[in-house]
């Protein structure tokens, strides 16, 4: 079973993790990861910073987990500034913005699935 879970500090220092950014982990059932989210909520922003896994089909789920975290936390907007990511970010609704990528977290989850 793959499941995706807060990072705990030995994981955040061996991807050198600034002070401040969390991570969310892909691991399978005996503990191998198999990517990772940085990211930081500040105020009502949650920003994915990055997103790293050896399966690409898995980066939408480390995506929506990070949005999920920070609307745990109250933030409202979503926001990720990596172009690279650019068209995962188009098919998950975010919205180009002056300096990067945006998505109302509301509408984000409790709009309609536009999953394929």
């Amino acid at each position: 079973m793959i499941t995706i879970l807060p990072a705990d500090k030995a994981f955040l220092q061996s991807v050198a993790a600034p002070d401040g950014v969390e991570a969310m982990v892909l691991r399978d059932s005996d503990g191998t990861v198999f990517g990772h989210a940085l990211f930081r909520v500040t105020g009502d922003r949650v920003e994915v910073l990055s997103v790293r896994t050896d399966l690409p089909v898995m980066a939408e789920g480390l995506i929506r987990s990070v949005l999920n975290v920070g609307d745990c936390r109250g933030a409202t907007e979503g926001f990720c500034s990596d172009e690279s990511m650019s068209a995962m970010l188009r098919h998950l609704e975010f919205q180009p913005t002056e300096n990067g990528y945006a998505v109302s977290l509301a509408q984000f989850f409790r709009g309609e699935c536009h999953c394929q």
